[in-house]
């Protein structure tokens, strides 16, 4: 197997000496008028989503998609976050005008709409064969010439940031930066949170905690920090990758904080629920102050490929497509999975 090494990037002290706190997020521009913080509010919905991606970077956007956009703009919620694999990507060669089109079904969204880049927007895609023969699958890699990371800044906006809505605070976080620490080999890649990034994220926290405002804390990014496939981020031990990523889930797993209830991801193209919910598609309530960690959804199913489909009998748990409607209420909050054509694994649009 081809073993490729990469050095730590020179940016990493500059970078750190100018980002320590945490930037406001970027409202996408899909023609909604900017959201108002509201701070009175203390009853609400979103909606959070993601992996909308076609199958092919050629392939036009997806019919779950189109209906999911349908759907929300009928339900009115106060705001949609995004959690990444919004375009194919994966080249910075026909990207913009992947947005473009993303952006302009999203206009049919009244609502402010915010984004976590995912893997697709911020990595691009190498020849360098990664796993065994029954689960081969090419490398991707951080793009070190930060083409890529230029292109989603121009068409999207900033790659993290916060936001406040009534009683809560909304922390849009990137799984994708730019390393700047050595990722050991290719195939070792799963992910990656800078220095930057990391500081800001701790001073949110920080911040977010002790804020009497502030009730509820709720955080969106792409790569899920549980999941029971290889797709959680994270990397082999003993390196300063490595270090950095534990460090980066220990923020969520390691410490609880009393008004995390919900933590969201995407990158796998279905449900996932962390810990195993005794009903598998919900509702899934929680309320603060919170004792225990919070729980972790995993929502891919906005209209990339689903897991395991098409298969004869069918996907993986979960491989079905849906959105998420998150209602606060106070101090409570409970989280209502939106089947767009059932929950039979695979079903598709064609099928209804």
């Amino acid at each position: 197997m081809r073993r490729v090494q990469f050095a730590a990037l020179v940016l990493f002290s500059a970078i750190t000496a100018t980002a320590q706190t945490m930037p406001p997020a970027t409202q996408l521009r899909n023609g909604a008028a900017r959201l108002k913080a509201n701070a009175s509010a203390t009853k609400f919905t979103f909606v959070v989503a993601g992996d909308n991606r076609p199958a092919h970077a050629s392939d036009p956007l997806t019919q779950p998609l189109l209906d999911l956009i349908g759907r929300v703009a009928a339900s009115r919620p106060a705001f949609v976050v995004w959690n990444g694999d919004t375009v194919y990507g994966k080249k910075d060669v026909g990207t913009a005008a992947q947005y473009r089109q993303f952006l302009t079904a999203m206009r049919k969204l009244p609502v402010p709409v915010f984004n976590a880049p995912g893997n697709h927007e911020m990595v691009v895609q190498t020849n360098i064969p990664c796993g065994s023969a029954a689960s081969l699958w090419n490398a991707e890699l951080p793009d070190y010439s930060g083409s890529m990371a230029a292109q989603y800044a121009k068409s999207m906006g900033a790659p993290y940031g916060m936001f406040r809505y009534g009683n809560a605070a909304f922390v849009v976080l990137n799984t994708d930066d730019v390393p700047d620490v050595a990722v050991p080999t290719a195939c070792d890649y799963n992910g990656m949170v800078s220095q930057a990034q990391m500081t800001a994220l701790q001073s949110a926290i920080t911040q977010l905690s002790s804020d009497a405002t502030v009730t509820h804390i709720f955080f969106f990014m792409h790569r899920p920090i549980h999941d029971d496939s290889f797709s959680g981020i994270g990397a082999p031990a003993g390196t300063d990758y490595a270090t950095r990523l534990t460090q980066f889930i220990n923020l969520f797993d390691n410490a609880t904080h009393s008004k995390v209830t919900f933590v969201f991801a995407s990158h796998d193209h279905r449900l996932y629920v962390y810990p195993t919910p005794s009903s598998p598609t919900g509702p899934f309530t929680r309320s603060v102050p919170a004792t225990t960690n919070p729980t972790f959804i995993v929502t891919g199913g906005a209209g990339a490929p689903l897991d395991g489909c098409p298969a004869a009998n069918g996907g993986p748990a979960g491989s079905f497509f849906h959105y998420v409607t998150v209602s606060v209420d106070g101090p409570n909050v409970t989280v209502t999975v939106n089947p767009l054509y059932g929950t039979t694994p695979c079903a598709t649009a064609a099928a209804k």
